[in-house]
């Protein structure tokens, strides 16, 4: 079981202002929440903004990871146990539902709850009471529910792996959070928040970030989304030497990753040769690093790279085109060797900027 007080920060993305704005209007009421998204997006920080944003801000916020246990142990979390209901039962202990009664509980990666654990859920949101693991007594609870999951709920639906009559008992006003790929608004103020947490931690007296390191962090794919980019800000101000943090102070980004040789390029997954987008660098580093040293230097030496530096997408498909109409006799080839049609290769050759 999880009490957290982690300080909430409003990011000001346009999706992450519409959401804060239906919360506001819809505050005070008993409607459930239901949150998707790819993991680590901050789906936690949206649930507390709900909480804090009601009348029982005042009351317990209490966070249960359901991947975390196994099924008998996810039942104790949540519902409690009496002394001997099983072997390691050696006392009784309060659940989530007793410990956040008049407060919230968030129930993260909701989906990956047992049946068993669900058909006792249902029946606390139906009933609103419920008995302690190994118990007689009936306890009546008054919680505000808020569950989230980074997976795909209908395919669930459809395998059965999660009950239908939940998930519509559950679903209420449901929250798409988009990754943070999609909303480089927000890596600005979550950096600074970051540095502020890690600075204190450490004794560090780092106050901000430089320009090019902050577009360094605007431009990469970050798959792990929130919570990838707050370790990577935390090895920073652990590694910062100065009281701004620079592109050196982020190993895994390396600025210097933007020669990139066509050897790896053409080496890179078809979707990611097809689209060619930001996360090119975090795509394709792991192809960069497991070159040798020689075969990097001949690359080089022939000239045979790619400069994406200050590039954005359509720069680099216009340039990626171009380079390959160049190595090719015919636009069909050219156009193959990306394993697309002559006529986006031309689409993408022929770009411009005023095209936008």
């Amino acid at each position: 079981m999880m009490v957290q007080q982690p300080t909430f920060i409003q990011l000001p993305s346009p999706p992450m202002q519409r959401i804060y704005n239906i919360i506001q209007r819809i505050k005070g009421t008993k409607i459930s929440f239901f949150i998707t998204g790819e993991t680590g997006v901050g789906k936690e920080g949206v649930a507390r903004y709900i909480h804090e944003s009601g009348p029982r801000r005042d009351q317990t916020f209490i966070t249960i990871n359901c991947g975390r246990f196994a099924s008998e142990l996810l039942q104790s979390e949540l519902f409690g146990h009496e002394a001997g209901a099983f072997t390691s039962a050696i006392c009784q202990r309060q659940g989530a539902f007793e410990v956040a009664n008049g407060g919230t509980l968030f129930l993260d990666e909701v989906l990956e709850m047992s049946l068993d654990a669900q058909k006792m859920l249902l029946r606390v949101l139906d009933t609103a009471a419920f008995t302690r693991l190994g118990g007689n007594e009936s306890l009546t609870v008054d919680v505000h529910i808020i569950a989230s999951t980074n997976k795909n709920i209908l395919k669930a639906l459809e395998e059965k792996e999660f009950r239908k009559d939940l998930y519509y008992r559950l679903k209420g006003m449901t929250f798409y959070l988009p990754p943070l790929r999609e909303r480089p608004e927000d890596i600005a103020p979550l950096v600074d928040a970051f540095i502020n947490e890690f600075s204190t931690e450490y004794g560090k007296s780092v106050k901000g970030v430089t320009p090019k390191a902050l577009a360094l962090l605007e431009q990469e794919s970050w798959p792990g989304n929130i919570r990838q980019l707050r370790n990577t800000v935390q090895i920073a101000v652990a590694l910062a030497t100065t009281n701004r943090l620079e592109p050196k102070d982020f190993p895994d980004i390396n600025p210097e990753f933007v020669q990139i040789p066509i050897s790896v390029w053409e080496a890179l997954p078809l979707e990611t040769r097809r689209t060619m987008t930001h996360e090119l660098s975090n795509q394709t580093s792991g192809f960069w690093y497991s070159l040798s040293t020689s075969k990097m230097a001949q690359n080089m030496e022939n000239g045979d790279f790619l400069n994406i530096e200050d590039m954005n997408q359509n720069q680099i498909l216009r340039a990626v085109a171009q380079k390959r109409i160049e190595q090719y006799p015919s636009l069909r080839e050219a156009a193959k060797s990306l394993n697309i049609d002559t006529r986006t290769l031309q689409r993408h050759a022929q770009w411009r900027e005023t095209d936008e």
